[in-house]
């Protein structure tokens, strides 16, 4: 039988299981990597027109503007009527070094920064996204990493996070996020936020999950705090799809992503994709129309591979 396609966050507000992404990191011919938030116009434009309704991007990646501006083409045309056919989620506050960002949609030298200016930044950061995006509110806005790893004190970094998330808290009582949440936050993290005074509990944790990096310890504390998980890069760092997962496709008359999504769901994530590709856009949604049996899921658990690296980013424990 179908399954939901969308899971509700503990403030009761419903959110689709199924996201596509907006973070187009592309390689150079000089082996650097960069984004490319041009590609965002024609892939939400076929986005849409597959049935897409569901979208995330983040200061970062600098696609917020185009993102709004092809759904303020729709609302134009008629074709979308109500700001609830859609759902957007984006990111603020990245402390992360990285050179394919600009500095403005950074969080800058936060070491050197006291958790008042961390607070102002944060701030201002969700009005220009709220602007970027032209849309009156998100449906979520998270907290993009905790801490640049290896920079400034467990003490520092914390209170920082804790200036951050009342920043959020704010916003989301004033109504221009319908949710709030946090990506890359390990256990200690979240547990940090609720003795450090958080009055709510975010209502996602956007984490790197696939068959390979399940995340387990995680994804459970995650789950019995009421915090729904969200996998993003879920096919990233495969090399090949593993013998297992192309066996199910074959019985379930799949592909091998949409095992690996349904897996994934099955064991309580939403599921974030990034692809430009309209039969990709169309296929990664269709997850809700079988079901993996028990015998199965375990299979792919055993697949679970702690010293996975994946994409390469750091693993939330790496933050301080």
């Amino acid at each position: 039988q179908p399954t939901s396609t969308t899971i509700r966050l503990h403030n009761g507000v419903d959110m689709p299981l199924v996201c596509l992404g907006t973070g187009h990191v592309v390689a150079q011919g000089n082996g650097q990597i960069y984004f490319e938030p041009e590609r965002t116009y024609r892939q939400v434009q076929l986005a849409l027109e597959s049935g897409v309704r569901s979208f995330d991007t983040a200061l970062v990646y600098r696609t917020e503007t185009a993102l709004g501006r092809v759904l303020g083409d729709w609302w134009a045309r008629g074709q979308l009527t109500n700001r609830r056919d859609v759902w957007i989620s984006s990111k603020i506050y990245n402390c992360r070094r990285n050179r394919m960002a600009l500095q403005a949609t950074l969080v800058t030298d936060p070491a050197r920064k006291t958790s008042e200016q961390i607070a102002v930044e944060c701030a201002a950061q969700v009005e220009r996204s709220l602007l970027n995006l032209g849309l009156g509110y998100v449906d979520v806005m998270m907290l993009h990493w905790p801490s640049q790893p290896g920079e400034g004190t467990s003490e520092l970094n914390r209170s920082h996070r804790i200036a951050a998330w009342n920043v959020l808290e704010d916003f989301y009582r004033r109504g221009f996020c319908r949710a709030i949440g946090v990506c890359n936050y390990s256990v200690q993290h979240l547990k940090q936020l609720q003795e450090d005074g958080a009055t709510i509990v975010p209502m996602m944790n956007q984490i790197e999950a696939s068959v390979e990096i399940q995340q387990v310890e995680l994804r459970e504390y995650c789950k019995a705090q009421g915090i729904v998980p969200q996998a993003y890069s879920a096919l990233r760092g495969l090399k090949q799809m593993p013998t297992i997962v192309e066996q199910l496709a074959q019985k379930y008359h799949k592909d091998a992503a949409q095992i690996a999504f349904r897996y994934l769901i099955q064991h309580g994530y939403a599921v974030l994709f990034l692809t430009s590709t309209q039969q990709r856009m169309e296929t990664n949604v269709q997850v809700f129309d079988f079901h993996l049996t028990d015998e199965e899921m375990k299979a792919i658990d055993g697949l679970n591979d702690p010293e996975s690296k994946g994409w390469g980013l750091p693993r939330p424990t790496d933050c301080d």
